[in-house]
């Protein structure tokens, strides 16, 4: 990526944008970081003026901020006005229900989230149930009963970080309630490439131990990896489902590179 100049991952066409390839949404984990100014965002901008300057570029982001809380109604109805048509917003379910509650005692709290991040109307894209690295398969059942309160309408993902489910019934379970699993690039866990739902969710993630400090420029090669996450999105597509993938930041530190590395690995630039 250009040091000045953001990039677009998307097209657009009057009022409205579309991914850049049918049925491919490329996004960012976040976008509010000081540190892409000189990249994504010009010197200088302020915090508040990020998100409008992000969907210049981009048709898709992954909030992060709601894994710490339900954002207030109001604040998702600006980020719906600030976005174009076609653009979409994937969300983190909040760590109280994830992490603190670990989904049990909580579906007025998961209610409560949905209800808020619905104000997004059509800009809704999926939103994430990010399971903590001490959720085994033995919450298989307690996953169950939280899947089956959920309110009916958004479509949900479903990550897990634990060894023990691989090899279980959990993709059989997403199926069962058209809720995708989530597959991740992650140091502790084998890579999965199963589809569950009609769309498919992918996050690049990496370790955050790896990049402590700035995310101005690719510090880590991953071609072979991005070329296998394209045969991945290639069967996606050909099956018809529509794809999310965002990339964090820790991946190879500087994540929308790392989505303009993706489509040119795509497009055959090596």
């Amino acid at each position: 990526m250009d040091d000045s100049t953001q990039q677009r991952l998307f097209t657009e066409t009057p009022g409205s944008i579309s991914p850049p390839e049918p049925g491919l949404y490329l996004g960012t984990s976040g976008w509010s970081y000081a540190d892409w100014e000189g990249t994504v965002y010009p010197e200088g901008i302020p915090a508040g003026s990020r998100l409008a300057e992000y969907v210049k570029g981009y048709a898709t982001v992954e909030i992060d901020s709601t894994f710490y809380g339900t954002p207030r109604r109001s604040t998702v109805g600006r980020w719906r006005e600030v976005a174009p048509d076609g653009f979409l917003f994937a969300a983190k379910f909040p760590q109280e229900i994830t992490h603190e509650k670990t989904l049990v005692g909580c579906a007025r709290e998961a209610e409560a989230f949905v209800q808020a991040m619905q104000a997004l109307e059509d800009r809704l894209g999926p939103l994430l149930l990010q399971l903590p690295p001490s959720f085994t398969v033995e919450g298989v059942g307690v996953l169950e009963d939280f899947l089956s309160d959920l309110p009916e309408g958004p479509r949900y993902a479903v990550e897990v970080r634990h060894g023990s489910w691989i090899g279980s019934d959990l993709p059989a379970l997403l199926r069962e309630h058209g809720v995708a699993l989530t597959l991740i690039d992650y140091p502790r866990m084998p890579r999965m490439r199963e589809a569950t739902a009609d769309f498919a969710y992918i996050r690049w993630l990496g370790n955050r131990r790896e990049f402590p400090s700035g995310h101005t420029h690719l510090k880590k090669k991953r071609d072979d990896d991005l070329l296998w996450w394209s045969g991945v999105v290639d069967r996606f597509l050909e099956e018809g489902r529509t794809t999310f993938a965002y990339a964090n930041n820790h991946y190879q530190n500087h994540s929308p590179s790392t989505l303009e590395r993706f489509l040119e690995l795509r497009r055959g630039y090596r």
